[in-house]
């Protein structure tokens, strides 16, 4: 697999984490909920690769997160090429609904403009609610609320994309009632993939309705009916 360079030139905060922006060539620029395996050149050699994941709704800059501590602007990074399976938005979605359980719904922002772009209405449904920071990115024309106002009015969305932690993933069923098979949506599972796609050392299995599958490589983006299930 071909190794690709970049440089961070800019680094920031958003929330308690540290985001950054990468300067690398938009065609190789990783889908939403693809991730990027990534190292850092400079200082004490790294082990292992750092996912980073496109975050935000800018379309003209690659903003990625999370950058670990000691990375800074200016310092290059090795790569591959953008991994794993990410969200894929229908043209016919009219009414979008963005769903964070448990985490920063800051690896839903990039299908914003998405969305928009084709006429659809969008709301970021968030629990905990977000940060002053994530608000700010945003657009006025989405609404936010908690993810208790979604299951008021469950067949809303016509397509849903969800981002939670893979511990967190008993909870779907009990959001949803036990229907949650029946709904449109995708979900992007967050679990540790230190084999950066490979798919060797199995930390990132999953159970899913057709038998163990690795984040890393299956996912992390899985339809909602495959990862919706009793465990």
């Amino acid at each position: 697999m071909p190794e690709l360079r970049a440089v961070i030139k800019e680094v920031f905060q958003l929330g308690s984490a540290r985001a950054g922006v990468l300067d690398m060539p938009r065609p190789l620029w990783p889908a939403p909920g693809q991730y990027l395996p990534a190292q850092r050149l400079s200082g004490e050699p790294e082990v292992l690769a750092t996912a980073l994941f496109r975050i935000g709704e800018n379309l003209d800059l690659l903003e990625v997160g999370t950058l670990p501590g000691l990375w800074a602007p200016g310092d290059e990074l090795m790569l591959l090429p953008a991994q794993g399976k990410g969200f894929t938005l229908p043209p016919y979605a009219s009414r979008v609904a963005l769903v964070a359980l448990e985490v920063p719904p800051f690896r839903l922002l990039p299908l914003i403009p998405l969305a928009l772009a084709q006429g659809a209405a969008v709301t970021l449904f968030s629990d905990p609610a977000p940060n002053p920071e994530v608000l700010q990115w945003v657009p006025a024309s989405v609404e936010v609320g908690p993810v208790s106002a979604l299951l008021t009015d469950i067949t809303w969305p016509d397509y849903m994309a969800l981002d939670l932690p893979l511990t967190a993933l008993p909870r779907l069923e009990a959001l949803f009632q036990g229907n949650g098979q029946s709904l449109p949506g995708q979900v992007l599972l967050r679990t540790d993939m230190p084999c950066h796609g490979v798919g060797d050392c199995q930390v990132c299995a999953v159970k899913t309705q057709r038998g163990w599958r690795k984040t890393c490589q299956d996912g992390p983006v899985f339809s909602l009916a495959e990862v919706c299930h009793v465990v």
